[in-house]
């Protein structure tokens, strides 16, 4: 049974919010609907208006983790720009990795552990394989406009590095000279990749 009302919609994603937190701190297998009814401050039975059973909670979190990364992504494919120098186009997606930490709480960790999970369940992998889907082509085009012959393989480049980025900092809090580090690694990469085309 699922709420349909716009404030039942507003309640199904504080609870996922809720869910997300939970999952980021003991992790998928001490998942519970108990537990995530305690951090929404929700009785326990009232989570089967919203979820069928902590499956479907799992599919509808990571559902809501790819739509706001998807929404993220394309936020900042629309402020690249061929004019901009490697230093600025790297600090758009230095940008976009710190604030992934933070927004909301938990939800980098958590969307790590999703992935994990969609090694197992298969039913998880076109919400992954969404973020790539809309990732890729805004970057591959903006490599295309550099002069780039090989766009696509800039991009899956580039993205390896991010996803590094993200990996090498997801097991503590990120501090200052941690966002230091992404800026600086991402501004290499954005030198080494562009100039390639910039300077044939």
């Amino acid at each position: 049974m699922t709420g349909t009302t716009a404030r039942g919609a507003a309640r199904r994603v504080e609870i996922i919010d809720a869910a997300i937190e939970v999952m980021a701190r003991v992790g998928l297998a001490g998942l519970s609907m108990r537990t995530v009814a305690s951090q929404a401050r929700i009785q326990l039975g009232a989570l089967s208006y919203y979820f069928e059973d902590k499956s479907d909670l799992i599919a509808q979190a990571f559902q809501q983790l790819s739509d706001r990364e998807i929404e993220r992504v394309v936020r900042t494919a629309e402020r690249l720009d061929p004019t901009m120098t490697a230093e600025q186009l790297a600090d758009l997606f230095a940008d976009m990795i710190i604030d992934g930490f933070t927004s909301p709480q938990g939800a980098i960790v958590t969307r790590y552990e999703l992935v994990t999970e969609a090694s197992r369940d298969e039913r998880l992998r076109p919400m992954f394989e969404a973020w790539y889907a809309a990732m890729v082509p805004a970057l591959s085009r903006l490599f295309r406009e550099l002069g780039s012959h090989y766009p696509e393989l800039d991009s899956r480049t580039v993205m390896a590095v991010m996803a590094g980025l993200e990996i090498d900092n997801l097991y503590r809090p990120l501090g200052p000279v941690d966002k230091r580090r992404i800026r600086a690694t991402l501004r290499h990469a954005f030198r080494a990749v562009t100039a390639l085309h910039r300077n044939p």
